[in-house]
């Protein structure tokens, strides 16, 4: 199993992510008495951290091998580098298909890079992402779409500061009702004020009527819905989003 976490900062999560796939990795170290000292069995989960700043990667190393005497240090490669190069490069070494179990962009422009990610991400795989704003996670979900890419939105979580299992949020494509049925072309996405007025993108929503036909897609007409399902608004914090990886013809 092979993670990249792509934006390794100050090591944090790198260290989660260590403690995480230890158990993968436990008895798999040879005995020095049995063979040479320089030899050591591959471990079986490895954690990918990828940086562009030197400065960052030294110091979350730091941190991991500071921790617990070092112990999660072996499940951790750390790499100064463009992700999108160091998975174009992994790619070009190994060959064409994909590596990655899991992918984590935590990348102030990481729609920037979720196609090269996904290149490399198994069937199935998770990609999360996580940034500050919610319009980034917007600006990856309209990549995404752009691109077809073969990616299905699980989730979109906020958190922050004090708040237990996130908050749930809603994004998504959609299509305003006016604007499927031809009725006026000035009505604007802002006035649809409940659900039942916007159509989603994947699938017809109850508000077409029995027999009524969706007219062809028309990326231009689409609007993102983006609002949280419940609770207040809080400060601090970020948003995590989820996608899993969807089988292609590629694949098979």
């Amino acid at each position: 199993m092979e993670v990249l976490e792509a934006g390794t900062g100050h090591g944090s999560l790198t260290l989660h992510l260590a403690r995480a796939v230890h158990a993968a990795n436990v008895g798999i170290r040879l005995a020095a008495a049995c063979v040479d000292q320089s030899l050591q069995a591959m471990p079986r989960a490895i954690i990918h951290t990828v940086d562009v700043s030197s400065q960052y990667s030294q110091h979350a190393a730091k941190i991991v091998g500071d921790f617990r005497r070092g112990m999660y240090l072996r499940n951790v490669d750390f790499h100064v580098s463009n992700v999108s190069e160091w998975i174009e490069q992994q790619m070009h070494a190994r060959g064409p298909r994909p590596f990655l179990s899991h992918v984590l962009l935590d990348l102030p422009s990481s729609h920037n890079h979720v196609g090269r990610a996904t290149s490399a991400l198994h069937v199935d795989g998770k990609l999360l992402v996580f940034n500050p704003s919610i319009t980034q996670i917007n600006s990856v979900v309209q990549y995404i779409k752009a691109k077809r890419l073969p990616l299905q939105l699980e989730r979109v979580v906020e958190v922050g500061p004090s708040m237990t299992g996130g908050r749930i949020w809603d994004v998504r494509f959609a299509k305003p009702r006016a604007l499927i049925k031809g009725v006026d072309q000035n009505v604007t996405f802002a006035k649809c004020a409940n659900a039942d007025q916007a159509v989603e993108d994947d699938a017809k929503a109850s508000c077409l009527n029995d027999g009524e036909e969706e007219q062809p897609h028309d990326q231009q007409s689409f609007e993102i819905v983006c609002r949280p399902k419940s609770g207040t608004r809080i400060s601090g914090g970020g948003f995590v989003a989820l996608w899993s990886r969807n089988r292609t013809r590629q694949d098979d």
